[in-house]
Order: structure tokens, then sequence, then C-alpha cells
């Protein structure tokens, strides 16, 4: 069973030209409201005991002091879910929630049918469609902020003031505000460790000792991109020539037959999803990380209940320790750094290989993704694409 989900920067960039948008389009929602309002008689604001995690702010206190309200905001939802659209809840992504996925929501939420579809690059033009046609649309958009740019401003994001409902503040400063993080990602190399080791860059990949070991997919020219901001575009479609024409890099679709045979031991790429115990991933001077989110979409028929979804999949606690400790949802992406520590130190198998490479980039001054140079990144992104596969 895989439960991975996919909501890398690089995707987005390759969908972002079908993001054409009509202004005659209409919400068929009938009675849904505008906004949901958080329920009255919570306590005092909770403060973020804040420790910094490279751009990202860790609230240590977040399960003590923020965790209740958020909690008691969520039954009302819950109650308010159960009433709209009958109790349903549809939720489009790359790949469609696994049932095993469903299930653990279920278990606290039993009243709410989720509906859910993978729709791979067909996903914005799936939720353009619906909307001009007035069909019933997903009630969750989720992506990075590269990712998820046009579909931001256009409009297609909900208002939701999610510190009303007892998310720190702190969350909501990479990326736009109605835009709830949940995980993060990253550029990485996953290696073949019995066959070779890493280099600390990918300028290292130039030496003698790399040539034909490095694959990269076409569609993932994101790997370059925190080398792009950090050096300049020159410098990084300069690399990328230099590591194709030297026959260091190859263009492969499938990395992962050769990467775990290890006929071409490195491949640049985010987190693994292969349980291989002689595969390892690294982080890489330059990386990039990118926090992933999720919120409601504004032509969604169940707001309720895609606050609801949103809030449970980044922060309920016991969701969280079953992604880090339980092997069926190790493929299911590394929470949002601002949680706290512990949260991470309880990881195990691929949850802790990929959340351990992740935080070591951000400790080594990794490029991160921010609303304000999120086109920049786009720019960037598309040299590299030009640069890998023109």
């Amino acid at each position: 069973m895989s439960t991975r989900s996919v909501r890398s920067g690089c995707i987005g960039i390759a969908a972002a030209g079908m993001l054409l948008l009509s202004a005659c389009s209409t919400n068929e929602g009938g009675g849904v409201p505008d906004a949901v309002e958080p329920v009255a008689g919570g306590g005092e604001a909770a403060t973020c005991d804040a420790v910094a995690v490279g751009a990202f702010t860790r609230c240590e206190n977040f399960y003590e002091d923020f965790w209740p309200e958020i909690d008691r905001q969520m039954d009302a939802l819950y109650e308010q879910a159960k009433e709209t659209d009958g109790g349903r809840l549809v939720i489009w992504d790359w790949y469609e929630l696994a049932p095993e996925v469903i299930a653990q929501f279920n278990s606290r939420y039993p009243d709410l049918e989720i509906e859910t579809q993978g729709l791979t690059y067909n996903l914005p033009s799936a939720v353009i469609t619906a909307k001009t046609t007035g069909s019933r649309n997903t009630d969750i958009l989720s992506g990075s902020l590269v990712s998820a740019a046009t579909m931001t401003d256009e409009g297609y994001w909900a208002d939701v003031d999610w510190t009303a409902f007892g998310v720190p503040a702190e969350f909501l400063e990479i990326g736009a505000p109605e835009m709830l993080p949940d995980s993060v990602n990253g550029s990485l190399m996953q290696v073949n460790v019995d066959r070779i080791q890493a280099p600390a860059s990918l300028e290292g990949l130039l030496a003698p000792e790399y040539q034909g070991k490095a694959s990269i997919a076409s569609y993932n020219p994101i790997v370059f991109s925190g080398y792009g901001m950090a050096e300049g575009e020159d410098a990084m479609v300069e690399l990328i020539g230099e590591l194709k024409s030297s026959g260091a890099l190859q263009v492969l679709e499938d990395q992962n037959t050769p990467l775990s045979s290890g006929d071409v031991p490195i491949a640049l790429n985010q987190t693994l999803f292969n349980p291989n115990p002689s595969l390892a991933v690294t982080p890489f001077e330059h990386s990039g990380v990118f926090a992933q989110f999720s919120g409601v979409n504004a032509d969604a028929g169940n707001v309720p209940g895609a606050m609801l979804w949103a809030l449970w999949n980044a922060y309920d606690p016991d969701w969280i320790e079953l992604r880090m400790t339980d092997e069926q949802f190790s493929t299911t992406q590394v929470p949002y750094p601002g949680l706290p520590s512990s949260v991470f130190e309880q990881a195990t198998g691929l949850m802790k290989t990929n959340a351990d490479a992740l935080l070591l980039s951000l400790e080594n001054g990794a490029e991160i993704e921010t609303q304000d140079t999120r086109d920049e990144w786009i720019a960037i992104t598309d040299a590299a694409d030009a640069a890998l596969n023109g």
C-alpha cells in the first residue's frame, strides 16, 4: 500500500500553463457559507515558544498551548460539516487518498464521507472545469507556493483566518495567509550507499568518479532551483550544461530501478519512497526546501469539512504519531517543521530517513520558497527546465 502524496513545485510548474480561468464561472454550492466563523469561548491566545528552523518558526509548546483550542474548534467544524452537503467531503489531489488514511480520519469523524480522486497532471484542469461547469468541485486545494501560484493569484484559495481557529501566526509567515502549512519537502540526493558516497554539492558530481553515476527526471528541474536562487540563473544553467555534456548526469524517467540496482547509484530527487535498506537520502549545498500547504477551495461545497480535514491532516497528534511511526504511512509527507521537535524525534523507518534529511538541509541553510520570493523561484525553475530539457 502506498500513501504517498506528491505536491512538489516541479509538477506545478508544468501545470501552471493550464490554469486559464473563466470570468463567467459560478459557484453552485447552494447554501454554502462564504466563511465559517470560529466558535467563541476559548481562552486567552497562546504565545509561541519559538525556535528558528531555517526560515520556519517552530512552536515547541504547540501541543500544550495551541492544540487544545484548535481541537475545540475542530469539534465545532465537524458538527457543521455533518450538516453541509449531506456530510460529503470531496478531496482531489495528485494521487487519491489511500483507504487507510480515510479510515484514520473517519475513526474520529465517522459521519463524513470522503470522495477522493487522483488526477495527476489533470488536477488543475479538473478544478477549473468543475468551476466553469457548475459541477461539484474539490473542497480542498493543496500544493507548494510555486505549484499553487496561479490558483492563488486567481483567487481559488478561500480567505480563511486560520489564527482565529487557534493556529500560531508564526506558521503563516512563509506563505499566503489563507494557505495552511501542513508538511515540507525538498531537493535531496537519493543514494545507493552500497555503491557510492554522494558528494556534498551539485558541482561535486563533475568529479571523474561520478561519471554516469547520477540521474534526474525531466519533470524535476526544481532540484536545481535552490542552486539558481543562491548562485544566479547563469551559473545554474552553466552547471546543468556541464553535468549533461560531461556525461555525469543522465535524464531518466525511471530513476528508481537503476538506483536500487546500483547501475546509476545517485538520483537527484526529493524524499525517498523505496524501503530498500541500501538507499539513503542526503541534502546538498543549496538544496531547495519548500513548505506544502492545504486550504479551502473558494468553490467548495463543504467549507467546514475542508477546514476540518486541513487541520486534522496537518496537526492532529494521533495522526501525526501514526505518520511518524507506522510503516504503512511512512510515505506520507514529512510534517511541517513548525511542530515540536518531539514530533520528529519519534520518527522511524522511511519517515525518519526523510525527516532527518530535510531537517539537516534546513540546519545547513537550505534555500526556502517564500511568498515574497515565489515568482523568482518560478522564473529560476523555468530556466532550469529549459536547460535540462531544451
